[in-house]
């Protein structure tokens, strides 16, 4: 049985702190590549929640005036 030197360690040690550095700037890739998948799903979301807005408020202005012209043909 041979007992490990010091530098024998210190190897061990810099291979494992290497192998965690790799996963690190992996994991930051995936998270900038997420981020930037976010910030394109925000505008899509943000045009389309001004479509549905817009839809509503020409479905309200649609009703208001059928209201009126119902409303106006009754008192005649």
């Amino acid at each position: 049985m041979q007992i490990p030197t010091p530098q024998d360690k210190f190897a061990e040690f810099d291979a494992r702190l290497a192998r965690i550095e790799g996963i690190v700037e992996q994991m930051d890739k995936r998270m900038s590549s997420m981020e930037t998948r976010l910030a394109n799903l925000e505008v899509r979301v943000d045009s389309g929640f001004k479509w549905v807005i817009s839809l509503l408020i020409t479905l309200l202005i649609a009703n208001v005036g059928t209201a009126i012209t119902i409303i106006l043909t009754l008192n005649k």
